[in-house]
């Protein structure tokens, strides 16, 4: 194997990786994703190099010296990283510069003409700027966008249940017009669901483009076991705590839980602005734990001996990381029936019928708090979905 690889790398193509976000200022699933593309690819022998953003401080473009088998990263000063603190009317102004960001796309230019690339997989593009895809096709590299969220429909990137009208007001009709024809139609473009792609079909995004509905990658989790559920139930939650995210919705069902199954037990990991009100909520439960943000290792130690994961998301989610995570460790999901959730938990190709976890009705605590339950008593049941995971993985 090694050989193959060593003979591969000799012939290797260099390619750009684009995201608005990377480490150490990763937050989402799309900088994990990122991530994992751009390890797949050093592997398979191709030389990988990142172009991302940082928040304002030193010099607007680095490549800092790491280790040897890190790629090299240029990052950008952007406001992006903190744009959420920032107010309500300069955040409107910043949206315009960021969609015709002519500095970045100079900027963009000469770093993959100096890197002699053969080819781009752009992702999250806001804070890098909108004019990267012209940048792009007047190199007439290959490229393959990658689209993670409504980015490109509406500026917060969020759809919120219940308010899925706000995509379709006159101010969100312009932006995705906007955007659409900035962006063109890109050889590649892979949606992650097709719930996702639709959205964008809607909008008359890429229309010229080669459309393909492909999950998300996600690093193979060898060490896993078959798990032994103890007699303490444990619940994991793992990500940001935003308000989006349904923390406050989670906590409710899982008090309901903990009535009827006082061994229960759950774990928040993350942080993020609604933390404090999180804790507050949870009052002196002591069932109830925060450890804070987990980096890879203690995650993945949280995925293979915990007994289910949660996601209580209030917003449409295109293909979540974490559940793909929780797949891979053979780790049964319990999820917001919203977006692209249903088509990762639903029945695994070449296995008809059988589902990688539950879904429940969004916003409803008292369902979420019913399947909870009945998760606790169906453990022969948990242990056939978490199969049905890691076959999807």
């Amino acid at each position: 194997m090694e050989n193959r690889l060593s003979a591969r790398g000799a012939s290797g193509g260099k390619i750009c990786l684009i995201n608005n976000l990377y480490k150490p200022f990763n937050r989402g699933g799309a900088e994990k994703i990122t991530e994992t593309i751009a390890r797949g690819l050093e592997a398979a022998g191709h030389q990988v190099f990142i172009i991302t953003t940082r928040p304002y401080g030193g010099k607007s473009l680095t490549a800092p010296s790491g280790p040897k088998d890190e790629p090299r990263i240029y990052y950008f000063n952007s406001l992006y990283y903190n744009l959420g603190k920032l107010p309500k009317l300069f955040r409107f102004f910043w949206h315009i510069w960021n969609m015709f960001n002519l500095p970045s796309y100079f900027k963009i230019k000469r770093i993959l003409k100096k890197e002699k690339c053969q080819a781009v997989i752009s992702n999250n593009l806001m804070g890098i700027g909108y004019l990267t895809d012209l940048a792009i096709r007047k190199l007439k590299l290959k490229q393959i966008h990658i689209v993670h969220d409504i980015q490109l429909i509406h500026p917060s990137g969020l759809l919120l249940f219940g308010q899925e009208n706000t995509i379709n007001d006159q101010w969100s009709r312009n932006y995705a017009g906007i955007c659409s024809r900035l962006f063109a139609s890109p050889k590649i473009v892979i949606f992650p669901s097709r719930w996702l792609m639709n959205r964008y079909l809607d909008k008359i995004f890429f229309i010229k483009s080669k459309r393909i509905v492909l999950a998300n990658p996600v690093a193979s989790n060898e060490a896993v076991v078959p798990k032994k559920i103890e007699a303490n139930f444990k619940f994991l939650y793992l990500g940001q705590i935003e308000e989006h995210k349904g923390l406050s919705l989670l906590i409710q069902a899982f008090k309901k839980v903990k009535e009827k199954f006082p061994q229960a037990e759950l774990v928040i990991a993350g942080q993020g602005s609604a933390l404090e009100r999180s804790r507050l909520e949870a009052g002196q439960n002591e069932s109830i734990k925060f450890l804070g943000r987990q980096n890879e290792t203690e995650a993945n130690s949280l995925l293979n001996t915990c007994a289910c994961l949660v996601l209580p998301t209030l917003c449409y989610e295109n293909c979540p990381a974490v559940i793909l995570e929780a797949f891979s460790a053979g780790l049964p999901v319990i999820a917001a029936d919203l977006g692209g959730i249903s088509e990762l938990i639903g029945p695994p190709a070449g296995a008809a019928g059988e589902t990688a976890g539950i879904l429940f009705r969004p916003g409803n605590a008292a369902d979420l708090a019913d399947k909870m339950a009945r998760a606790m008593e169906n453990k022969n049941a948990l242990a056939e979905m978490a199969k049905a995971g890691r076959y999807k993985a």
